[in-house]
C-alpha cells in the first residue's frame, strides 16, 4: 500500500503549499470551487488520507511505471520565426505580474527613460545617418585632388642658376631622394628650411632622404640642404597647393659621392647640360628621335641623329657609351654610337641586344 515515510513528507509539502495560498483537488473528487481558507483545505486533505488508507500497512513500493506518449496523428506545424518586435513583446509577456506601480514610481520610470533616451527609435536612425552624411561631406576636398608624380632633377650648383621647385600640397608626403653621378646615394649632411610653420620634414640623421609634407594649404618657401662632403649647399624651391604633386624626386648632384662604387672611366661625367640623358631616365623620348624595337632584352631604344638613347636595366659592355646616368632605383640611361647590336650584361651573363628600325 503507502509507505508512511513518503506520505509524512507529502503532507509536509502540502502543509507548505497550503500555508502559501494553494489550494488542493483531490483526484477521486470532482472539481469544486477553491476554499477560502487554509483549515478547509486541511480537513478536505486530512479526509482524503482516511480514506484512502493512511493507517495501512505499508507494503512495498510501487514500481514508476515508463509513460510513452503516441505518436502525434496530425500533421507537424512548425512555428514561424518571431520578427522582433514580437519577439520583444514575447519578453515583456514572460515576466511575472506584480502589483501596479504607484505613480510616483511610474514618474520617475517616465522621467529615467525621458532623461537617458529621450530620442524615438526613427529619430536615432535619422540622427545617424545624418552624421554619416556630414563625416562623408567632411572628407570631401574642396579641390581637385593633385595629379602624383615621380620627376628627376638635375642640380645645377654653378652661381646664378635658378633652383629647381618641388611641388607640395597639404595631406600629401614628398620624398626627396639625393644621388650623385653615379646614382650612389649621397647622404645628407643637414638642412634648413626657410618657413618652419608652412612644412613639416622627417628625416633620420644619417640617410640621403627627406620627406617633407605641407602644414598649410597655400604659399611658397625654399629649403637648403648640406650633403655630406659637398662645400656647396643644394637649395631648392618648395611650392605649396599646386595641382600636381612630387611624390618622389631623384635629386642628382653633379660629382662623385662618398658611397659611389662604379666610377665611370674613359669618359666625362654627366653635367647640368645634359638633359637628353635626363629626360631618357625619366621614360620620356629625346625631342624628335625615333623610336626602336628592341628584341633579347628589356630595354627601350631612341634614334637622334647618329646616336642611339637606351632605358633599361642592364648593363651595356659595347659599344662603349659616350654618356650615362642611373637613377637610385638602379635604372639606367645610356647615350651610344647608332649599332644594330648591343653586348649588355645580364645577371652577370653577356647577352645580345638586336635594334632595328633605323
Amino acid at each position: 500500500m503507502y509507505n508512511k515515510n513518503i506520505i509524512q513528507k507529502g503532507i509536509g509539502i502540502l502543509l507548505v503549499l497550503l500555508s502559501s495560498g494553494w489550494h488542493v483537488v483531490f483526484a477521486d473528487q470532482k472539481p469544486v470551487a477553491a476554499v477560502s481558507s487554509v483549515q478547509s483545505d486541511l480537513a478536505q486533505f486530512q479526509a482524503w488520507l482516511k480514506n484512502n488508507g493512511q493507517n495501512s500497512p505499508a507494503g512495498p513500493p510501487a514500481k514508476p511505471k515508463t509513460i510513452t506518449s503516441p505518436p502525434p496523428s496530425g500533421p507537424i506545424i512548425k512555428s514561424k520565426p518571431l520578427s522582433y518586435s514580437q519577439s520583444q513583446q514575447a519578453i515583456l509577456n514572460s515576466v511575472p505580474s506584480s502589483y501596479p506601480p504607484s505613480p510616483d514610481a511610474q514618474a520617475a520610470f517616465n522621467a529615467m527613460i525621458q532623461q537617458n533616451m529621450p530620442m524615438t527609435p526613427q529619430q536615432v536612425v535619422r540622427l545617424r545617418q545624418l552624421i554619416d552624411e556630414s563625416q562623408r561631406a567632411a572628407a570631401i576636398p574642396p579641390t581637385i585632388p593633385p595629379r602624383p608624380v615621380s620627376s628627376t632633377l638635375m642640380i645645377n650648383l654653378a652661381p646664378g642658376a635658378t633652383p629647381p621647385a618641388i611641388r607640395l600640397a597639404q595631406g600629401y608626403v614628398s620624398s626627396l631622394v639625393f644621388v650623385d653621378s653615379t646614382g650612389s646615394p649621397w647622404p645628407v649632411a643637414s638642412y634648413d628650411i626657410g618657413n618652419p610653420k608652412m612644412t613639416n620634414i622627417q628625416w633620420d640623421g644619417k640617410s640621403n632622404v627627406l620627406l617633407i609634407q605641407a602644414s598649410s594649404p597655400y604659399g611658397d618657401s625654399d629649403l637648403v640642404i648640406r650633403l655630406a662632403g659637398l662645400a656647396t649647399p643644394v637649395t631648392l624651391g618648395l611650392v605649396l597647393g599646386q595641382r600636381v604633386v612630387d611624390y618622389r624626386t631623384d635629386i642628382h648632384v653633379a660629382g662623385i659621392g662618398p658611397n659611389a662604387k662604379d666610377l665611370p672611366m674613359g669618359t666625362g661625367l654627366p653635367n647640368s647640360a645634359n638633359q637628353l640623358l635626363l629626360n631618357v631616365l625619366d621614360g620620356v623620348a629625346p625631342p624628335g628621335s625615333k623610336p626602336l624595337t628592341v628584341s633579347g632584352g628589356d630595354c627601350l631604344a631612341w634614334l637622334l641623329g647618329d646616336k642611339m638613347y637606351l632605358r633599361t636595366r642592364l648593363t651595356v659592355l659595347s659599344p662603349g657609351w659616350i654618356g650615362r646616368m642611373v637613377s637610385p632605383d638602379g635604372m639606367y640611361a645610356y647615350e651610344i654610337q647608332k649599332s644594330s647590336s648591343v653586348l649588355v650584361s645580364q645577371y652577370g651573363e653577356p647577352v645580345e641586344i638586336k635594334i632595328e628600325g633605323f
